[in-house]
């Protein structure tokens, strides 16, 4: 999980000292879409990177927050190419669930 790693840079690390003892990265994606697109081009980034784990469920901080959708295809998850994460952030989701 990246946000108990230390982020997206920690993650690299340890993908880094994965791939030199030739273990496998399987980054651990449950929270929003945010974390999960960073957990997404963790793994597809590092020739550790391996499998994801995530919820099939219903959540609506990975679901409905971005605009984008993460589609699996024959087993696969598609990686964005889009810059950056590859998200964008839904405004009116936002604002809809956001307190004063």
């Amino acid at each position: 999980d990246l946000a108990i790693a230390g982020g997206l840079t920690e993650g690299v690390r340890i993908g880094a000292i994965a791939s030199a003892y030739n273990l496998r990265l399987a980054p651990h994606l449950w929270s929003g879409a945010p974390a999960f697109a960073a957990g997404v081009a963790l793994a597809a980034s590092q020739s550790a990177g391996f499998i994801l784990e995530y919820s099939l469920g219903a959540n609506p901080l990975l679901h409905d927050l971005v605009h984008e959708t993460f589609e699996v295809v024959d087993g696969q998850l598609e990686i964005p190419d889009r810059p950056g994460l590859g998200i964008t952030v839904d405004e009116t989701f936002v604002l809809r669930h956001a307190r004063e």
